[in-house]
């Protein structure tokens, strides 16, 4: 029983979602099974012990006294059912204008039109004062024209103004979600050479770039298609810096105007414009930094007061490169307790080394990766390169050979990683072994023999296609 469904759910829950589905199963309204009820008890008092006990003859004695001759199955499948309603009515309430609008739709099919123009006369003025103009707002204020603009038609049809705010709306909706969409996908067939049919997206472009397309943009009113908008010109325009310094404003002045799951792809592609731009321009990596600040400070970085293992990752190496070393010690260690439990101790050690040995702090960076569990690849992977790191700098080859050699079969062997991520890290030890023992015999011959095999190495490094830490071997290989 521990790994049905129903378990499986409940076990995701934290502690006030549990009470609130327990009150919402005991609702009458909602199920009047006393023995699905008792189930979900004993789930929950279970489930609050450390080492819960889910045995099926357990769950079953639970049951007995509520009259029912339902089969344990039976059961579960119910009360499944009546979790699936019970995340429809948690969204529904979470959701600005959804209750609002089913409760018109209700309305309308009751015949009950006194009380639907006062209902949506209160959904008017909720859309007017609402602060935010995106998808959920203009979708909430189209369904309730729809409804209305064609019931005032059948008793005048000449006054167009609720048919014509019904289709302002509807093309709205349809702006931002076309813009937001296109942001995405295009941004995935750039990555991963994919393809999709974005149809209608090049008319409305040049609608927004002609005169009334520009006034609407410029004019405040509309910031969600006017933040998508230039990020989308962003990906298609890159060496245009006009999008990109918009995006900023939605990050800075504009950051009120968008509900957070806009604000959180501002700072996305505001960031992947910047990491995109760093190997033609180097002065991105501050403006990268900067960007790092600006989330920092308005909190958009994090998720339920949790920041993930990759941003902390990303904003340790980038203050690393960039010299910021005590700003980046503070950050590492502010934010450690907002790094996500399960992973917190490995991202942690992990990172802090990769800040020791940007000091050259090389025998404290080693100490910390001992710490360092296995039980992740991605975490594997990472301390093993940077102990052959401080290994090769501390010009131990013996140890460094070694380390390379246990690594190399260690990614051979692993069925949990790509093909082509099998590929390159083995090129990788294959490039650095060759680093290594090169480095060991520079003493022992000629200059120029020397010099031409390392230039025959860093070649070889930039022209293969599949290879990890490759900046690293390229600056390592260049004489």
């Amino acid at each position: 029983m521990q790994d049905t469904k129903v378990v499986r759910q409940i076990s995701a829950m934290d502690g006030r979602e549990r009470e609130r589905l327990r009150q919402f199963v005991r609702s009458p309204y909602f199920n009047r099974h006393a023995a699905t009820s008792k189930l979900l008890d004993f789930i929950l008092k279970e489930l609050g012990k450390t080492k819960p006990k889910l045995e099926e003859a357990r769950a079953q004695d639970a049951v007995k006294g509520t009259g029912t001759d339902q089969k344990l199955n039976d059961l579960l499948s119910g009360l499944m059912k009546l979790i699936n309603r019970f995340f429809a009515v948690e969204q529904l309430q979470s959701e600005a204008f959804r209750e609002e609008v089913l409760t018109l739709k209700r309305t309308k099919e009751l015949h009950r039109y006194k009380l639907l123009d006062n209902r949506g006369k209160r959904l008017d003025t909720k859309v007017a004062k609402h602060k935010f103009r995106d998808a959920d707002t203009h979708l909430a204020a189209y369904e309730w024209k729809n409804i209305n603009g064609y019931l005032q038609g059948e008793t005048n049809r000449t006054d167009t103004r609720e048919m014509q705010a019904m289709l302002n709306h509807l093309d709205r909706f349809y702006l931002v979600e076309k813009l937001r969409h296109a942001c995405q996908l295009t941004a995935n067939m750039m990555m991963l050479s994919t393809h999709y049919e974005l149809l209608f997206l090049e008319p409305i472009l040049a609608y927004l770039d002609s005169e009334d397309g520009q006034n609407l943009l410029k004019s405040g009113k509309e910031p969600s298609i006017d933040a998508y908008y230039h990020i989308l010109m962003s990906l298609r325009e890159p060496d245009d810096k006009s999008y990109y310094e918009r995006m900023l404003y939605y990050l800075d002045d504009g950051f009120e105007y968008l509900p957070l799951r806009h604000q959180k792809d501002i700072y996305i592609f505001a960031s992947n414009y910047c990491i995109a731009r760093v190997r033609k321009e180097p002065e991105y990596l501050k403006e990268l930094m900067n960007l790092y600040r600006r989330v920092l400070q308005n909190g958009i970085i994090y998720e339920k007061d949790e920041i993930s293992e990759y941003d902390y990752k990303n904003i340790v190496t980038l203050g690393s490169a960039t010299g910021e070393f005590d700003w980046t010690e503070r950050f590492i260690e502010e934010n450690r307790e907002r790094l996500p439990a399960p992973k917190r101790d490995n991202a942690y050690a992990l990172n802090k080394a990769r800040f020791l040995y940007s000091l050259g702090r090389l025998d404290e960076a080693a100490q910390l990766l001992v710490t360092v569990t296995d039980s992740d690849v991605v975490y594997h992977l990472a301390r093993v390169i940077l102990e052959v790191r401080i290994a090769y700098d501390q010009q131990d080859q013996e140890y460094t050979l070694n380390l390379l050699e246990t690594f190399r079969l260690y990614v051979r062997r692993n069925r949990k990683m790509s093909t082509k991520d099998k590929r390159s890290y083995i090129n990788y030890t294959r490039f650095t072994k060759s680093l290594v023992n090169l480095k060991h015999q520079k003493d022992f011959m000629a200059r120029s023999a020397y010099t031409k095999k390392l230039a025959a190495l860093h070649t070889t490094v930039e022209e293969t296609e599949l290879v990890v830490e490759r900046n690293w071997l390229l600056t390592e290989s260049k004489e």
